[in-house]
């Protein structure tokens, strides 16, 4: 058996395999995948502390929809 390792993000469930790598490219292939879990509950924590701080700040006039947009924009660019 041979292996190899590479770093790659799946687009829509399609892992492409390097250039480096083009003789795999159709070959019957054992697939092993890993995720660093510590992204994740990286973001799982930032979400829970913008619910928490939104929470803290009281009553507000924003509907549900409002606030989950403003919690997804404030998760992707890292800002509070």
């Amino acid at each position: 058996m041979y292996a190899v390792e590479f770093e790659t993000v799946s687009k829509n469930g399609i892992i492409e395999i390097p250039q480096d790598f083009s003789e795999f490219a159709s070959k019957s292939l054992r697939v092993v995948l890993m995720m660093d879990e510590s992204q994740k509950e990286s973001k799982i924590a930032r979400m829970q502390s913008l619910v928490d701080d939104a929470i803290a700040s009281g009553a507000g006039n924003r509907t549900m929809s409002e606030l989950k947009n403003v919690a997804k924009n404030r998760l992707t660019t890292g800002t509070k």
